[in-house]
């Protein structure tokens, strides 16, 4: 059973392409083979796509968005399988064109016949791909001839795993499209873009204060813990500003069982932390107590040196005492003191509390991450922190402070010059950097000091 719902979505000015298909025929392994990397997760397990997972390609100085989607299953009822549904009809609305994937090993099956026939039935303006994938041999024509059976006048034999026949395919999708390379300056400007990643342990509400942040439903929502299994990236324009948001699977515990899938779910989401510009580190209020694994993921925060915001969500069913706000600040910094630097906020994602409080407070992280303190000042505030206290000798030998200079950031990260670089005691740096954050807090930043000659 399909369904329509209504809803409208702007999205970047180059065209959208949507791979539609039932489970396990390869849908995200061709997104993979079309972009050049592996940026869906692929498994032989049916089902590891569950929301829709775009990325950006170039094809003959082509662009255009691709859009992955969960397998379809006509007959499943579930509401997980509901949710799919609804994410494949967001693609389709958005997309220009649709490639239907079908399996050549398996063959043709009573789903894909019910799945392309919806597809003519509402999509039929679209211009529609039939690849068939998983055919090691693209040239062997036997290999096709059930799946004429689905009255399409052009079917395209591909094997998203080695790359067979997709060239050919691709050089189809684009003929039509504007040439659109990006000009170094859009280069420059694509990178300048932060990274704001959404983490947290499983069914804290990462994924609705997603949507809510971007104002649909971008990534399937349940109660059951682990819905989300891929990193799901959205960029997202609000009174003139882009936002890059990155949803992320939650972190169960080191010592639970997992299998390849939720492995590689995990690797994601780790790797999003790593390379991500500001983390929003999302707890459960109405737990009102931080876990060994908020701690976990907390020290993945730390290492990766990314601007934070802690979230309390879940405020709406939360204790609402006088005290219990006060309390869970209290908790929160005695049980993160590497995060002290890090501003708090509890907002309900269900019920929208405090989210555009909480875009507010990601735009105040962002511009206190390109505050700059000028030279002057930073001799000024070297000179005095030595004046009051010099640092402690190294072997027997004075350290001499030349100078201090901030590096291009974010990060923040401060360069000290000294005679001995490996001589400078972490708690003077400490100091140091007291005297800085004194001038300058860089709330929601850590700040580095590294030493050199």
């Amino acid at each position: 059973m399909f369904f329509l719902i209504h809803l409208e979505v702007v999205m970047e000015s180059i065209p959208t392409i949507a791979i539609i298909g039932r489970p396990n025929v390869g849908k995200s392994s061709l997104m993979n083979r079309i972009v050049g990397y592996r940026h869906a997760i692929v498994d032989p397990t049916p089902g590891v796509t569950r929301d829709r997972n775009y990325a950006e390609a170039t094809w003959n100085g082509r662009r255009f968005n691709l859009v992955d989607t969960g397998g379809l299953d006509p007959d499943d009822s579930q509401p997980l399988m509901t949710s799919i549904k609804q994410q494949v009809d967001f693609a389709l609305r958005e997309a220009e064109a649709i490639i239907f994937v079908c399996d050549g090993k398996a063959g043709l099956v009573p789903d894909d016949k019910q799945i392309l026939n919806f597809l003519r039935k509402h999509w039929s303006g679209h211009p529609m791909y039939v690849a068939i994938n998983k055919l090691d041999n693209p040239n062997d024509e036997s290999q096709l001839i059930e799946f004429y059976e689905l009255g399409t006048d052009e079917l395209y034999p591909v094997s998203a795993v080695h790359g067979h026949g997709v060239a050919d395919l691709l050089d189809l999708l684009v003929k039509d499209m504007p040439v659109n390379f990006l000009s170094e300056e859009e280069k420059l400007q694509e990178k300048a873009l932060e990274r704001i990643a959404i983490v947290g342990k499983p069914n804290v509400g990462k994924s609705m204060l997603f949507n809510k942040l971007i104002g649909e439903s971008r990534s399937i929502v349940d109660n059951v813990a682990g819905t989300t299994r891929d990193t799901i990236l959205f960029k997202f324009q609000r009174a003139g500003k882009t936002y890059n948001f990155i949803d992320t699977a939650g972190l169960r515990r080191p010592d639970r069982e997992k299998d390849d899938v939720e492995q590689y779910s995990v690797y994601r989401t780790l790797g999003a932390i790593k390379n991500t510009d500001l983390v929003i580190l999302v707890m459960d209020a109405s737990k009102g107590v931080i876990t060994y694994q908020d701690k976990r993921i907390a020290g993945r925060i730390i290492d990766s040196g990314a601007g934070c915001i802690i979230v309390w969500n879940k405020w709406d069913i939360a204790s609402h005492d006088e005290h219990f706000w006060a309390e869970l600040i209290k908790q929160t910094r005695e049980e993160f003191p590497l995060l002290s630097f890090a501003p708090m906020l509890a907002t309900s994602a269900k019920t929208g509390l405090r989210v555009n409080k909480l875009f507010s407070l990601i735009d105040h992280v962002q511009e206190t991450g390109r505050r700059r303190i000028a030279p002057e000042t930073l001799r000024t505030i070297l000179y005095d922190a030595v004046t009051i206290q010099p640092p402690p000798t190294y072997k027997a030998r004075e350290v001499k402070l030349k100078s201090i200079i901030q590096l291009d950031g974010p990060p923040i990260v401060f360069k000290l010059k000294c005679s001995e670089p490996k001589g400078v005691h972490f708690s003077y740096q400490r100091y140091l950097l007291n005297h800085i954050r004194q001038e300058e807090s860089f709330e929601g930043w850590p700040v580095k000091l590294i030493t050199g000659s």
